[in-house]
This record gives structure tokens, sequence and C-alpha cells, in this order.
């Protein structure tokens, strides 16, 4: 197998790396594989699991993740406050946001707004392990924030009516995401591989914000944080964002990213279309679904094995993942089982599949290798856990912790 550290730093093009299971982009949920984690989870509101690199590994995965670990929130059915103040309710089997604790405030009160308390342990990648490292999102993207804090509603009726608390709310929100990502870090000993910063600008239909609103009030803060990483990390950045995002695709290129996540589901989000207006070397993070392809490869529906893997030699460069994290079993096991498909596609197949469209015997050699993958169970998720602390002098040492430990803390 090809070493993704060494396809990330040259021609990314010639492999398809796969990411499953790390970020909150690609990560399994505790439903998915319920009982491995407890208490302990990657991303407090989705819940998904901080897997070790030998279990990401075995997905499928070319990449580990490092990031913060979060306490898991307190059950079903429960009233939920997070670090901002936010207040969730599950609802439909997700977590949805009921209480918006700058609703009503003021511009003075926005300012005196508390900052977010950080988790107390951030996990560190395994050393002894090839993959590459991924640093999960340490917190919600500029809109999120605003949005999560504010009301969509009343946030995005500022932005039309009442310029100073808008602009107070994305400064409030600037300082804090820029604090999460030096925070993290700082906490890990090495520089990771690639660095992942998601913001939701759109929805299936359009975008939350007017493509002028984006470029005022949006563009000119990530252009800063973006900056701000840049000074602290060499690795790639790939930026996320749900929905109909296209007609702000040339202004993210702009922003110098090197990866982009987004949704081919949406409106006019064709995926040609969108590969055509890149340049050459951006790279699309998770452009087909791995989870439809495994589903494909258990029907035996060639048609769409054909129209999937043609479409991810189009994509090229390009790294495989799941285009959402998983939130089930059989998901899980869907996409563990594309992993395996897309694994089996070598240089020359991929470029094959680019050149002349559908090769039926590079499609049932792809086939084949998925359908023979045994599932693999899950081992004990020891991971690596540093402490995260407040001052300059942060330790650079993270010991071995078992998911009994994860548990008990």
């Amino acid at each position: 197998m090809n070493d993704p550290r060494r396809s990330l730093s040259r021609k990314l093009g010639e492999v398809v790396p796969v990411d499953i299971g790390t970020t909150s982009l690609t990560a399994l949920r505790a439903a998915a594989r319920p009982g491995l984690v407890k208490s302990a989870v990657a991303h407090p509101v989705y819940e998904t699991l901080p897997l070790s690199a030998a279990n990401v590994v075995k997905l499928g995965s070319s990449f580990q993740r490092v990031g913060f670990v979060w306490e898991q929130y307190p059950g079903r059915g429960e009233e939920w406050f997070d670090a901002y103040g936010v207040g969730w309710l599950e609802t439909d089997g997700n977590m949805a946001p009921f209480h918006h604790p700058l609703e009503t405030a003021t511009w003075a009160e926005l300012s005196r707004h508390p900052r977010p308390k950080p988790p107390s342990r951030i996990q560190r990648a395994d050393v002894e392990n090839d993959a590459a490292v991924i640093l999960d999102p340490p917190c919600p993207g500029l809109l999120d924030t605003c949005f999560m804090l504010r009301n969509g509603w009343q946030f995005m009726l500022d932005l039309t009516e009442n310029f100073r608390v808008a602009n107070a709310l994305l400064d409030w929100a600037l300082e804090t995401i820029t604090q999460a990502y030096d925070l993290a870090l700082d906490a890990l000993p090495g520089d990771p591989d690639v660095i992942v910063y998601g913001d939701d600008l759109g929805f299936e239909s359009g975008m939350y914000l007017s493509d002028l609103d984006f470029r005022t009030f949006i563009f000119p803060r990530l252009q800063t944080l973006f900056a701000r990483i840049r000074a602290r990390s060499s690795a790639k950045l790939c930026f996320h964002s749900c929905g109909a995002v296209n007609s702000i695709v040339g202004d993210l290129c702009d922003l110098g990213v090197d990866m982009l996540n987004l949704d081919f589901y949406a409106r006019n989000m064709l995926l040609p279309d969108v590969r055509a207006r890149l340049p050459k070397g951006m790279i699309l993070h998770a452009p087909v679904n791995l989870a439809a392809i495994g589903q494909s490869v258990e029907n035996d529906n060639r048609a769409s094995l054909a129209l999937l893997a043609t479409d991810i030699a189009v994509a090229m460069p390009c790294i495989a993942g799941p285009t959402d994290n998983i939130s089930t079993p059989a998901e899980a096991d869907y996409c563990i089982r594309g992993a395996a498909f897309v694994r089996a596609l070598d240089a020359d197949d991929l470029r094959a599949l680019r050149d002349l469209g559908p090769v039926k015997s590079i499609i049932r050699k792809a086939t084949d290798a998925a359908r023979a993958l045994n599932i693999p169970v899950l081992a004990e998720n020891e991971v690596s856990l540093g402490d995260i602390l407040r001052h300059e002098a942060r330790e650079k040492t993270g010991t071995p912790v078992t998911s009994e430990q994860l548990t008990s803390n």
C-alpha cells in the first residue's frame, strides 16, 4: 500500500487515499459501534468516536485522528448545555439547539460573552503508525458559531439591519476559533499532515447568505484565520462546507486551501462541473460516498459501481471517504467495504477509468476485493492522550489510555 504521508507530499493524483473513522467529516458515531466508548467522544454533539490509529487502519483508512476529546452529554432525551452555553435537545435521533444564549444580546453584551471552556484532553498521534495525521476541527466554524449563539434567523437579520452586532459576533467567533486551533496545535507534539476547518455555508438548495454578504462578512475573516493557522503549521488545509455553495467555489479556492470537502448532493453541485472549475492541484475530500459504493457492492449493482468508480477517477486528485460521519452499524459496514473497493484501484486502473470510462474488468477486480473483505472487529480502543494546559509551557508527552480508562474519567 502507498505511504499516505509520501502521497500527500507528492503527486496525490496518482493514488486515492481513504479517510474513514477520523474527523467529524468521516468518523463513526457511538451508535455505529455501540459500547466501544461509553463516555469520551471526539465531538460533543455528534458523539463521534476518537478511534485509535490501529482501529481506523482496520477500517481501511490512510489517516489517523488527532484532536480534542470531550465528555459525552448526559443521555438521550435530556437537555444539555455545551461549552458555549448553547442548549441542545435530541430530536429524531439527532441533537438540535433549542437555546441560543446571545439571541437577544446587545452589542455590549456580545463582547462580554465568555469564551468556551476547552476540554482537558487531546488525542495524539500514534508515532508507530504510518497513517497520515489529520486534525479534527476543535470547534465550529464562523457561521456555525454565530448561528448557535444568536439563532440563525436572528443573525441573518443582523446582517441586513444591525451591522454592528453582526460584526461584533463574527469578531468574537474569529478570536474564539483562532484560540481553539492554537490550543490544539500547542498540545500536539508534532505538526499534523492535514488540518480540517468546517463551516456550513449553505443548505441543500442554496446559500444561507448572499454571495455579497459572504464576501463582505465571512471571506475576510477566513483569510485572517487561515493566515494565522498557516503561521503555526505547514499542514494542508481542508475546508468543509455542506450545501449548494457553487457560486462561491472560486472564493474558497482564493483562500489558498489545499482541499475542499463539498456537498455534491446539493443543488447545482455536479462533480464533473465543479472539478473542471478547480485548480488542477486542488484535492477533493470525499467527493464520492463510500457507503454508496459498499452498498452497491453488496447488492451487485454494477451500473452504480460503474458510475461511482468513474466519478472517483474524474475527481482526482482526491481522498475517498464517507460524505458525512457514520450513524449506524450498517452504514459503517458499507463504508468499510467501499474503502476496500477504492483501495483495490491502482494508478493504472484510475487512469483507465478517467480516460476510457467504466472498464468492466477493473470494476470487477475492485468489487471482488471488496466482497472478499471480512468486516473487522475493532479492538480495545487504546489511544494516546495528552493534557491541554492554558499556559505556554504545555506538556509534550502522552500516555496510552484504554476505552476503560476513558469511560472512568
